[in-house]
């Protein structure tokens, strides 16, 4: 065999070197190892979220009404009763929200996708939202006739973790606004809160992971809301993803694709 340059005979070298067959091997198989390590994890927490949610709930059942019935108790007792029947509600919520992206990572959750009114469903979690937050949402939008892919249940339910996400890192007014792409179509959930930091940009949509470590599990949320939204949107088709500056807040973009 003739070659015309150095490159050609490099590269039928990197081809058939039996080097190169075993790292590309190699390769394959650490691939294969880790996605065999990720379901088994994956697996392990539906297993350990599913065993604990009954005992914990029956747990948390009996915990109301002894509070229900609580007129021997002490005023330090009833605290005592209501900071635990508080934990194990956060508990009991953490459990099920592992449950949730345990069987979203696996498929075995089934969405519904279809053809879906922007606006509508959008003044609709915004209505909901508002009454058990009273916050000031305003809603933007010239697409008043747009429609996208989406399961309208879950996608109400990425957008309410999304707003719950903006009022608690801002005291001022929450916007929504649309933008067109043509095949997509942009739902931007913007707050003028503290923003987040460049190198918590990626990291904030990991399961637990919180930008703002100074504030409480109970304040702050469980850290998998933002995970289980990202993944959800992605089971549709589309993305979320996040800009921000400091100190100026930040906007969620929910890229999905258009039916209009």
């Amino acid at each position: 065999m003739s070659y015309t340059s150095m490159n050609d005979f490099q590269n039928d070298l990197n081809i058939t070197s039996p080097q190169n067959d075993s790292t590309q091997l190699l390769a394959i198989a650490l691939e294969i190892a880790a996605e065999d390590f990720q379901d088994q994890q994956m697996q392990m927490l539906r297993n350990f979220s599913h065993e604990l949610r009954t005992p914990l709930t029956i747990v948390y059942g009996y915990m109301q009404s002894i509070y229900r019935r609580s007129e021997n108790l002490t005023d330090l007792q009833k605290d005592a009763l209501e900071s635990a029947i508080l934990e194990m509600s956060y508990a009991i919520k953490l459990l099920q929200e592992c449950l949730d992206l345990a069987r979203l990572e696996v498929r075995e959750t089934s969405l519904k996708i279809a053809s879906i009114p922007l606006q509508s469903l959008i003044l609709e979690t915004i209505a909901t939202f508002n009454k058990l937050h009273q916050r000031e949402i305003s809603f933007n939008s010239y697409e008043s006739c747009v429609s996208v892919l989406a399961d309208g249940e879950y996608l109400k339910e990425v957008l309410f973790r999304l707003f719950d996400n903006a009022v608690k890192y801002s005291k001022d007014t929450i916007s929504i606004s649309l933008d067109n792409f043509g095949d997509y179509v942009a739902i931007n959930v913007c707050d003028r809160g503290c923003g987040i930091d460049i190198q918590d940009r990626e990291r904030i949509f990991k399961p637990f992971y919180r930008a703002d470590r100074s504030r409480s599990r109970l304040s702050g949320g469980s850290g998998l809301g933002l995970a289980l939204s990202k993944v959800l949107v992605e089971r549709m088709g589309g993305n979320l993803n996040v800009t921000s500056q400091r100190g100026k807040g930040s906007t969620f973009k929910v890229m999905l694709k258009s039916s209009t």
